[in-house]
Formats: structure tokens, C-alpha cells, sequence
């Protein structure tokens, strides 16, 4: 195993800008914790979320996890699936079921996430071409709809989405790194490293891009120099992550040389930068999420101080913000329980597990499935939200105040969301909330029983 780094609400969003303890001292006062909408301990809720994604949400029974779930409809009479963030989400659920194994022991975890891991090797070599990543994959049998641009594979059994971005290589590193780390087994890492290398040489050979199938690099795959200095810092914490993954899980030396020269060349002064200090309503959580995924293998593998430095730069502007807030106030778990990890500073804890506590069920099911699984798991479900005094204010929004989504470690907190009781025409997992509660169990930073 490696070794290394260290161990509308607004009546309550006066919060703004405040240490995120006193963010839940106001959720608390405006009578916020009790309005959880369900009688589910977060250990029932985990497990509810776990059950519905394995049974609904890796629909090919490959390991890869899907985004949303399309109900059926008159002119679509079937459930078909949005796969545009397969490679992501899955990097994420390996990651997430590495974890569970570590805090419980199951047997099952461990086989989850090794299923994980073998569909991100398949997304890594579905196209044919070698390092060439997909977003996604299919059976060509299988019912479809979804966007993008799709070819089959060489040997026609599947078809595959291209025009990969970073942050499907963020997430397929990230779920690689986790996985690798928390096992003793060799075999583990020799079925990863070839895959790993292979999307690793062939960004570094096609000149620090993501070059897709027809030759051309893709929009969102560049890691060049001018790149992430004068456009987006952080891709360079998104390169030195992918490098040095693919140095510890292949032991290969190239890697190492390729790595240190681009601590050479800036890269990690330049991910000092990753988060873009925006004003709250324009901030880019989605690339808040991939900062986090970069910065945790960054952080528990690095070992000299002038670079461990540079990243804990980093992290501290993504948690800390600048002129404006950064994610430490928002009550997000993920952030905080990374915080705690990085740094020894708890005060972000509790209010994440509050957030795990509230968040509510129609954030992603319908009312029928939230009734079936009630049936099902024998567990009660308030279907109306409380009713809170409308106070001014310009704070984060407490996660029962948001609308539908398919990650709220994604979606911007200051926007109030909509009705969430009409029913949608998807639905969505909850690998937002497993991956914040199986880091937080497997940290302990969770007890088993909360």
C-alpha cells in the first residue's frame, strides 16, 4: 500500500462568508436540523443510496456507472441512459467502494470496486486506439439515447462515446490511485498499470493533450504550457496528478523524469491558481470537484516539502477562497473531510454531516421511487419540505433548499433550486453522497452507527 501525505432558505443565509462551524450554529438556530425529511440514519442512507446505483445506475453490469437515468416516454418507450461522465463517475465509484472496503471489511465492496476498475480499463481500450480514452460504453444491443458523437469498436460489440475531456482522466485517475492504495494485492496493480500508462503516454506524446479519434485534440484536453498559465491553471494540477499516478501504479522511471520535469517548468507554482476566485454565483463547482480529485493523490504521495507546498497552496485557496468565498463555507462533506485530512482543522466536519443527514431523497428520485424504496426498506419519507421564514440574505443554501441534481458536490449552492416535487423525466444516484460518507467512514470521521 502507499504510504505517504497526511494522515428558498434563505432565513438561514446570513452565513455568508462565516467559518463553516458557524454556518451550522445558524442552521441550528433557524431550526434547520430537525427538518431532515426522513427517519434514515446516515448508515441506512448510504446503504439505500449503494443499493439503488449497483441495481440501477451500472446498467450494463460491467462496473460503469452512468449519470442519469431517462424514464420512458411516448416517443422513447424504454429507459435509456445519459453517459457522457461514464469515465468520471466510475473513477469516482471505484474510488468510493475502495473505501467502504477499508471502513467495513465487506467482501462485496472490494468486488465493486474491482469492477469499477476493470470498466475504466475497458473505457481505456474500448476505441481501439491505444491511451484513447471514452467517456462511455455500450452494448450495441442495448436501448440508447444520448448525445454526442458514438463509433463502434473494432470489434463491433460496442459502441463508444468520444471527444474525452480532463476531467474524465481526473476521475479515472483518481478511482486508480484509491484503489491501488488501499490494496495489498499485486495483481490489483498489474491489471491497472498498463491501462494507466497508456492514457498517460499518450497525452505526454501528443504534446500534453487529449488528442481524440479523428486527430484533433479535443475541447477540453489541453494541459500545455501557455495553456494552464494563461487559461486554466488548473489543468496543471490535472497533469502532475495523472503523471504521478501513473509513476506509483506502474513503478515506471519515465514517469518520474516526466514528472519532475514539469515541477521544473512551474506546473505546480501554476495549480497554486486552480480555483478561479469568482464571485459566488459564477463559481465553477464542477471544477471545484476536479481540484479536490487532483490535489488528494498529489497530496498523499508527494513528499518533498518546497512541492507538498504548492499544493497545499492550492488547496487552501480552493477551501479558504480569496476576495470571495471558497468551498470551506458551503457545507459541502467532501470538501471538508478532505480539509480535515490535509491540514488536522475539523471545523468543517459536523457541518458536512449535517448535510449528509439533510440532504433529501427527491433531490434525485421521483416521488414513486422514494415511495417503493419506503415500502421496500421500512423507512419513513416527509414528501413536504419545512416550511422556513424567507429572511434576506446571499449565503450558500442548505442542500434540502436546492433543486434536482445529479451531484451536489457540482452544483452551485448559492442558486436556489426549484420544485423538486413535480416528477422529472430522469433520475440520478447519490455517488455524491457515498463517496463524501465512505471518506468520512474510512478516515473516522464517521461512526459506524451516526
Amino acid at each position: 500500500m502507499f504510504q505517504g501525505g497526511r494522515g428558498k432558505f434563505p432565513g438561514c443565509r446570513a452565513a455568508y462568508g462565516r467559518p463553516a462551524l458557524a454556518v451550522l450554529v445558524i442552521l441550528l438556530a433557524c431550526g434547520v436540523a430537525a427538518g431532515t425529511r426522513s427517519d434514515l440514519t446516515l448508515a441506512r442512507k448510504a446503504a439505500l443510496f449503494g443499493t439503488d446505483l449497483a441495481e440501477r445506475f451500472i446498467p450494463f453490469g460491467d462496473g460503469q456507472v452512468v449519470a442519469r437515468r431517462w424514464l420512458p416516454m411516448p416517443e422513447r418507450p424504454h429507459v435509456t441512459y445519459n453517459m457522457s461522465d461514464s469515465a468520471y463517475l466510475t473513477g469516482i465509484y471505484c474510488a468510493t467502494q475502495s473505501w467502504r472496503h477499508r471502513a467495513t471489511g465487506d467482501p462485496e465492496a472490494a468486488r465493486l470496486a474491482g469492477a469499477a476498475c476493470s470498466a475504466l480499463g475497458h473505457l481505456a481500450t474500448v476505441s481501439g486506439r491505444r491511451g484513447l480514452l471514452a467517456r462511455g460504453a455500450s452494448p450495441v444491443e442495448a436501448p440508447w439515447f444520448d448525445d454526442g458523437v458514438w463509433r463502434a469498436s473494432p470489434d463491433g460489440r460496442h459502441r463508444w462515446r468520444g471527444n474525452v475531456s480532463s476531467d474524465q482522466v481526473d476521475g479515472l485517475m483518481f478511482g486508480v490511485f484509491v484503489h491501488v492504495s488501499q490494496s495489498d494485492s499485486p495483481d490489483v496493480r498489474a491489471r491497472m498499470a498498463p491501462f494507466t500508462g497508456a492514457i498517460v503516454d499518450a497525452v505526454l506524446g501528443d504534446g500534453r493533450r487529449i488528442v481524440g479519434f479523428d486527430g484533433t485534440p479535443t475541447r477540453w484536453g489541453h494541459y500545455e504550457p501557455d495553456y494552464v498559465r494563461d487559461r486554466e491553471p488548473m489543468n496543471a494540477l490535472l497533469l502532475l496528478q495523472m503523471v504521478k499516478v501513473a509513476h506509483a501504479v506502474t513503478g515506471e522511471p519515465r514517469y518520474e523524469r516526466a514528472y519532475r520535469q514539469l515541477i521544473d517548468e512551474g506546473y505546480a507554482r501554476i495549480g497554486e491558481g486552480a480555483r478561479i476566485d469568482d464571485p459566488p454565483l459564477r463559481a465553477n463547482h464542477s471544477d471545484d470537484v476536479l481540484i479536490a480529485l487532483a490535489l488528494y493523490p498529489l497530496l498523499e504521495l508527494e513528499q518533498d516539502p518546497a512541492t507538498r507546498a504548492h499544493y497545499l497552496e492550492a488547496a487552501r485557496r480552493w477551501y479558504r477562497g480569496g476576495e470571495h468565498p471558497g468551498v470551506g463555507v458551503e457545507a459541502n462533506p467532501f470538501a471538508g473531510f478532505l480539509w480535515r485530512h490535509w491540514t488536522g482543522d475539523s471545523a468543517g466536519v459536523a457541518p458536512g454531516v449535517e448535510t449528509l443527514r439533510r440532504m433529501p431523497l427527491d433531490m434525485k428520485w421521483n416521488r414513486e421511487t422514494i415511495d417503493a424504496y419506503s415500502r421496500r426498506f421500512g423507512f419513513a419519507f416527509d414528501p413536504e419540505p419545512p416550511a422556513l421564514e424567507a429572511v434576506p440574505g446571499d449565503g450558500p443554501l442548505p442542500i434540502d433548499r436546492r433543486g434536482r441534481t445529479w451531484s451536489f458536490l457540482v452544483q452551485n449552492p448559492y442558486r436556489p433550486g426549484a420544485d423538486r416535487t413535480p416528477p422529472a423525466p430522469f433520475e440520478t444516484h447519490g455517488l455524491d453522497y457515498l463517496l463524501s460518507y465512505w471518506f468520512g467512514r474510512a478516515h473516522g470521521l464517521i461512526g459506524p452507527s451516526e
